[in-house]
Formats: C-alpha cells, sequence, structure tokens
C-alpha cells in the first residue's frame, strides 16, 4: 500500500472528482482524506451534486482496504476558506502529506516523486512545499527537480504541518513593506514586487472576495524565506480551467490540460539554491505576461502614474474615452 496520506478536496463536480480518484485508487492508499464544501445558498442544483461527489467516492472506495476520513461542511465556506479549512484540518491529523484538487489529473510517478521528497527534505525548514505543474521550455538544473520560490500551481501538491503552520489567510500582521523585503531577498525586481504586494492589498480588502488561499500560503512561505520543488517534467493535468470551472480562464491558459510525463527514478540535483531565472521567466509567462518586455523608462512611467492615482485617489484611466 502507499502510505503517504492523500487528501482530496472537491466541491460538487462528480466526474471530476472521478477521474482524479480513478488514478489515487491506483496507489492503493492507506489513508485517504476528503472535504467536501457545503452547498451554496440559492443554488438548487448543488445538494445533488454534492451527493453525486460523495457517491463516487464511497463507490470507488468501497470494498478496499484504504481508510477513508471525510469532512464534509455543513454549509458552503467558498472556494477561499474552504481548501484553507481542509487543508488545516488535514495538516492536525498528519505531518506530511500529498494534497490533490478535483480537477488536477497527476501522473502515477507524482505519487512516488511526492513521497520520496517528502523523506528527504522532512527536516529541511527552508523547504516548504513540492510542486506538480511544469510549463517551462527548458530544464533547470542538473536533477530531475529544482528549487523555486513558489510552488507554482497548488492544484497538486505535497507539503508538511511544519509548513502549513505558517499559513494566514488575511496576513493582516503583514504589511507592504515586510512583503517586499522579503521578494527582494530572492532578487525579485520592481514589477515582480508590485505585483505581490498589490495582490496582499486584495487580501487585507476583502481576502480577494473569498477566493483565493493560495497567493497566501505562496506568500507565507516569502516571509519565512522558504522555497518549493518544481519537477523538470510536468506531473499533474489541469483538467478545470476551461469548462465547468471554479476559476474559469478561457482557452489558451497556460495550465490547461498540459500532457504529463513520468520523472521516476529521481536524480537528485546537485544545488539546492531557488533558480531566480526560472521564476522571472514563470512569473512573466503566467502573471504578468504582457509586461515581459517592459523598457525602464516604461516601468518608470507606470510606477510614477501609479503612485499619482494612489495619492489622489483615482482609479482607472486618466481621460475617459466618448
Amino acid at each position: 500500500m502507499f502510505n503517504t496520506p492523500i487528501l482530496l478536496i472537491n466541491f460538487n463536480r462528480p466526474g471530476f472528482t472521478a477521474e482524479v480518484l480513478r488514478v489515487v485508487m491506483q496507489q492503493s492508499p492507506a489513508h485517504l482524506y476528503v472535504f467536501q464544501d457545503g452547498a451554496r445558498q440559492g443554488r438548487d442544483d448543488d445538494p445533488g451534486k454534492l451527493a453525486e461527489v460523495r457517491q463516487v467516492v464511497q463507490q470507488m472506495t468501497q470494498g478496499t482496504p484504504t481508510q477513508v476520513h471525510t469532512f464534509y461542511s455543513d454549509h458552503n465556506l467558498g472556494c477561499g476558506p474552504g481548501p484553507a479549512a481542509a487543508l488545516s484540518w488535514y495538516f492536525s491529523q498528519v505531518e506530511q502529506g500529498i494534497v490533490l484538487e478535483d480537477d488536477a489529473v497527476p501522473h502515477p510517478d507524482f505519487f512516488g516523486y511526492a513521497e520520496q521528497l517528502l523523506n528527504r527534505y522532512r527536516d529541511d525548514a527552508e523547504v516548504m512545499a513540492i510542486g506538480s505543474m511544469n510549463v517551462d521550455k527548458q530544464r533547470w538544473g542538473d536533477g530531475s527537480y529544482y528549487f523555486s520560490m513558489m510552488n507554482r500551481n497548488l492544484c497538486a501538491w505535497a507539503s508538511w504541518r511544519r509548513a502549513w503552520q505558517h499559513f494566514d489567510i488575511r496576513l493582516f500582521n503583514t504589511s507592504r513593506r515586510d512583503l517586499s523585503q522579503a521578494l527582494r531577498r530572492y532578487g525579485c525586481d520592481v514589477l515582480e514586487r508590485e505585483y505581490w504586494c498589490d495582490r496582499l492589498d486584495e487580501v487585507h480588502r476583502d481576502g480577494v472576495g473569498g477566493t483565493s488561499w493560495d497567493m497566501q500560503f505562496f506568500m507565507s512561505i516569502w516571509l519565512q524565506h522558504g522555497k518549493g520543488i518544481i519537477p523538470n517534467v510536468n506531473l499533474s493535468s489541469n483538467i478545470g480551467t476551461v469548462v465547468d470551472a471554479t476559476h474559469p480562464s478561457g482557452k489558451g491558459n497556460i495550465i490547461d490540460n498540459v500532457p504529463t510525463h513520468p520523472i521516476l527514478p529521481l536524480v537528485h540535483p546537485s544545488s539546492t539554491q531557488v533558480v531566480r531565472e526560472a521564476d522571472r521567466q514563470f512569473h512573466y509567462l503566467y502573471f504578468e505576461r504582457a509586461k515581459r518586455n517592459w523598457s525602464k523608462g516604461k516601468i518608470c512611467y507606470h510606477l510614477i502614474n501609479k503612485k499619482l492615482k494612489k495619492l489622489i485617489g483615482h482609479s482607472g484611466p486618466w481621460r475617459v474615452r466618448k
């Protein structure tokens, strides 16, 4: 049996849940933790879909030696606080483990990869997350994986209780200055720092409308000067970004249905330093694609314009087109 615990976070998509769970159960997990958020107010279709998902879980685990642990919320927490509650529950039960969302289909090698690295870096406090997604156009370093300042996409990943204990969904005790200083330690440029400090403002304002937990986890890693692990091949395919998605992204998103590849046996890299260039390229590929080739002059204009608008309380363009 596969002894590393696995958490499956799901909601109301029985087809997606079955696809992910099919790969999970091929590993014969000893312990499967299942979280499901509650029905939304005013959505009469939710109760039936939630029941279908629970039936999928029951049918696919029935008659197996897997011990199933469930947390079925009796009310809707939302797609930010919900996963956060699931992860806090999970890491109160286990010291380390794998986390899957219902729209991330992992390659079978992901499980062995995650288990080996959970054990290898168990006592290394700087390593705080093990990722699965890779959309890079090149290979980094001399190993099967490399070290990153973030965990990229948190739909299929692994971590430890010691890392999750730093998580704070509202980050009220963290200022823009705190975060900017943390990002400077990684060598982030001014646009990267501005981008993430703006995201911190959104977290402070309303928790990004209650839709985010992963950005806050990134920030908790940076504030601890931690790092994550990224495989040099893609190990999970996100099937939920276009159709019936929690956060629809439209066709053409770089994380849509990316093919997965084997990674075992692992070759460990000779360096544990964060690969700054890989992180910089990913930032401008995924978060701020339009700014990746900006000149210094355009960056200065952008920052001065932004500060002036903030000073006088203006939002949007200076001139409204008729």
